[in-house]
């Protein structure tokens, strides 16, 4: 793709951030990238400014933030508040709560796995005893709460 004298086309914004060109146009549906300008013969055109925009959605993704929290992050910047240190500092507190509880059932899960493990080794040959468990539990109906 061709720098255009007056922009990006797409395909060299999508190569320079390392994304489909479908990727770009998924952001701008979702409102996270503006709608480009459009040369005479309907090309896309874009400027650093949409290239710096498209590269912090990428971290922030790469940082585990949501196409929702990036969507804030980036009204707080545009609205240029006295807090918008503090309201994205809410937000990133908010993700990490929750990769903390993340984190705390998949321990819970990794230890019942290494019990399920255990047995099996214990076992050998024969019946397995997770798979048994498994299917008592299957047949056992659960209490909704």
């Amino acid at each position: 793709m061709t720098r255009m004298s007056d922009g990006l086309k797409i395909g060299e914004l999508a190569m320079r951030c390392g994304v489909s060109n479908d990727t770009v146009r998924f952001y701008e549906r979702e409102g996270l990238l503006r709608r480009p300008r459009r040369t005479p013969s309907r090309y896309r055109v874009y400027d650093e400014t949409d290239e710096r925009r498209l590269r912090f959605i990428r971290q922030a993704q790469a940082n585990g933030l949501t196409l929702e929290d990036i969507r804030q992050m980036l009204r707080h910047r545009e609205a240029r508040t006295p807090d918008e240190c503090l309201r994205v500092a809410a937000l990133l507190k908010e993700r990490i709560e929750a990769i903390d509880r993340k984190l705390a059932e998949l321990k819970a899960f990794r230890r019942q796995l290494t019990g399920s493990l255990e047995q099996c080794e214990r076992a050998g040959s024969g019946a397995c005893p997770v798979i048994l468990d498994f299917t008592t539990l299957a047949a056992t109906p659960r209490k909704e709460p």
